[in-house]
C-alpha cells in the first residue's frame, strides 16, 4: 500500500493539483495494495475510482473526505467478512481512511514541506496515507475467540485439593490438544469441550465440601467420655442429657464418613471421567484421517462418544449426591438439639 500509494502520488502530481493528487494517489494506493494481496482488483481499484469523484465534484471539507472514505472501506472490505463482522471491518476502514487523508493533507500543506518539489511532496502525502490504510486490512488477521474453558480455569478455587487439581490439569491438556487439531463444526470438539467443563465444574464444587469440626479420633475420644458418665450416672434425667449428647457425637461420625465417602466418589469418577476423555481424544484425533472412509473408526469413535455422555452424567449425578450430603437430616439434628429441654440436678 505504501509503495503504490506513493507511485500514484507521484505520478499524479503534474497532472493534478492539491488536493486532488496527494488524497487521489492514496485512495488509489490502498486500493492497489488491497488488490495485491487479496486479490478482487477490478471491484478495488473501480470503488477507489469512484470515491476519487468527489474531489473533482465536491468542496474540500469532512462530509466530502467521509464519502470518499466510505466508498473506499466498501472496496477494501470486498471479499472480507460478512454480517456484523462485515460491518464492523467497513466502519474501521472508513475511520482509517479518514486518519489516512488528514495525514495526506497535513504533510502536502506543512511548512516544513512548502519547498519541496510537488510530485515529492504529493508522493510523501500519498504514502503516508497508504502507511495509515495498512490497519483498514487488519479485521482479515484478527480472530476473537471465547474459550469457556480458559474462563473456567480462571475461576477455579486457590484451594483445590491436589489430586483434584492433578484431574483438572489433565482435562484442561485434553482440551488445548483437541481444540488444535478438531474444526469447530466437529462434533467430538464440542463433546471434549462440554466433558471438560463438567470436570472443571465438579472440582470448583469439590472445594465447597469440608470436614469440618472435631476429627474423628476426638469424637471418639468424647463419646468414650460420655460412655464412662452414663455409666455413672444415677440421675435419670441427667444419663438421658448424656445420651442425647452421646447419639450427637455417633451422627456427627457418621456425616463425617459420608461426607469423606462422597469425596471418594466423587474422585473416582472424575478419575474415570478424565480417563474416558483421553481416549476419546486419542481416537477422535488420530483416527480423524480414516474416519470418513473406515466404518470401523466411525462406529469406534460413536461408541467412545457415547462413554464420555454417559461418564458426564454419572459425575452430574456425583455432584448432586455430594451437594445433597445430609445437609437437611444435620440441620434437623440442631434444630431438636435446641429444642431439647436441658435439665440441672440441683
Amino acid at each position: 500500500m505504501v509503495g503504490s500509494s506513493l507511485l500514484f502520488g507521484m505520478a499524479l502530481a503534474p497532472i493534478t493539483q492539491w488536493p486532488v493528487a496527494p488524497l487521489a494517489g492514496g485512495v488509489l494506493g490502498v486500493a492497489c495494495g488491497a488488490a495485491i494481496a487479496h486479490g478482487r482488483a477490478p471491484w478495488r481499484m473501480l470503488a477507489a475510482a469512484a470515491a476519487c469523484v468527489p474531489l473533482f465534484a465536491m468542496k474540500l471539507g469532512w462530509p466530502m473526505l467521509a464519502v470518499i472514505a466510505s466508498v473506499l472501506a466498501l472496496g477494501v472490505a470486498v471479499g472480507g467478512h460478512r454480517g456484523v463482522k462485515g460491518l464492523l471491518s467497513i466502519g474501521l476502514g472508513a475511520a482509517t481512511a479518514l486518519l489516512g487523508m488528514w495525514c495526506a493533507l497535513k504533510i502536502s500543506t506543512a511548512f516544513e514541506t512548502r519547498n519541496w518539489p510537488e510530485w515529492i511532496k504529493y508522493g510523501t502525502s500519498a504514502a503516508a496515507m497508504g502507511m495509515v490504510g495498512v490497519l483498514a486490512m487488519l479485521p482479515r488477521h484478527l480472530r476473537f475467540a471465547l474459550d469457556p474453558v480458559a474462563a473456567a480455569v480462571r475461576n477455579l478455587p486457590a484451594n483445590l485439593d491436589p489430586e483434584v487439581k492433578g484431574l483438572c490439569d489433565r482435562s484442561v491438556a485434553i482440551w488445548n490438544t483437541t481444540k488444535d487439531k478438531l474444526a469447530d463444526s466437529d462434533s467430538g470438539k464440542t463433546l471434549v469441550r462440554d466433558g471438560v467443563l463438567k470436570t472443571l465444574e465438579v472440582a470448583a464444587k469439590s472445594a465447597e465440601v469440608k470436614l469440618t469440626g472435631a476429627s474423628d479420633l476426638e469424637l471418639a475420644s468424647r463419646m468414650d467420655d460420655f460412655d464412662k458418665r452414663i455409666a455413672a450416672a444415677t440421675d435419670p434425667e441427667v444419663k438421658a442429657q448424656y445420651q442425647q449428647a452421646r447419639g450427637a457425637l455417633d451422627d456427627q461420625r457418621r456425616y463425617r464418613s459420608h461426607i469423606r465417602q462422597g469425596r471418594e466418589r466423587l474422585v473416582a469418577r472424575m478419575h474415570n471421567h478424565v480417563t474416558t476423555l483421553e481416549k476419546f481424544q486419542l481416537a477422535a484425533t488420530g483416527l480423524e484421517a480414516t474416519r470418513a472412509s473406515t466404518t470401523t473408526a466411525t462406529t469406534q469413535l460413536d461408541e467412545l462418544s457415547q462413554d464420555v455422555a454417559a461418564s458426564g452424567e454419572a459425575l452430574a449425578e456425583i455432584e448432586m449426591g455430594i451437594e445433597k450430603t445430609d445437609a437437611p437430616t444435620l440441620a434437623e439434628r440442631v434444630e431438636a438439639a435446641e429444642a431439647a429441654p436441658v435439665t440441672a440436678e440441683a
